[in-house]
């Protein structure tokens, strides 16, 4: 195991040990520090960040984390714990490919980068479909295809929460055709925007 992970409020066993399994595809990020913690959050079931403290303003030295929820809107109906192993680690897979995004960018890029994806949608579309990317990228295509799939296909989520996956992440037909186009090409193709 990545002996700079830390885990913060995690208790199930099985949540560590596939968050290592993840982590450990991702060797760009072997060197970082990097948490799984579990906090209440309002909006968000999953997020990635960076660690808000003096490391923060040098990219060398930044501490990043991926929090889950067990209390949201989403949560009471897919509580992250009780899911399908495939599926939880296509959502690791997703978040830990935002850390990567984030890790050649300066503070400021950061601060730019929070502002963008808080405030036009258009960012934020961006930014979730380049994590999917790099997920893909990483290996984990048919993990994020199966995260998809069940969250759109879940029947208890929320009407307006499965509008907002549709919109902002790639469909399961855009992964399907990465990952067609990265087994042909061995390398993985740029995403275009319709």
């Amino acid at each position: 195991m990545n002996p700079q992970l830390r885990f913060q409020h995690v208790h199930a066993d099985h949540l560590k040990e596939w968050f290592a399994e993840t982590l450990a595809a991702y060797p760009e990020l072997h060197s970082r520090p990097i948490y799984l913690r579990k906090v209440s959050m309002r909006y968000s079931t999953m997020r990635a960040q960076p660690v808000i403290n003096w490391q923060f303003f040098r990219r060398a030295l930044r501490h990043y984390r991926v929090d889950f929820s067990n209390h949201t809107e989403v949560t009471v109906h897919v509580k992250v714990r009780e899911l399908p192993k495939e599926v939880v680690v296509g959502w690791f897979a997703h978040e830990l490919g935002h850390i990567v995004d984030y890790l050649n960018r300066p503070w400021r890029g950061m601060i730019a980068f929070g502002l963008g994806y808080a405030f036009w949608s258009r960012y934020m579309r961006e930014a979730e479909r380049r994590a999917d990317t790099i997920a893909v990228d990483h290996g984990f295509g048919s993990e994020i295809q199966a995260t998809k799939r069940y969250l759109i296909n879940h029947a208890t989520l929320p009407r307006h929460y499965k509008k907002r996956l549709r919109k902002y992440y790639l469909s399961a037909d855009e992964i399907d055709a990465l990952i067609a186009a990265y087994e042909e090409e061995g390398e993985m193709p740029d995403i275009v925007e319709i």
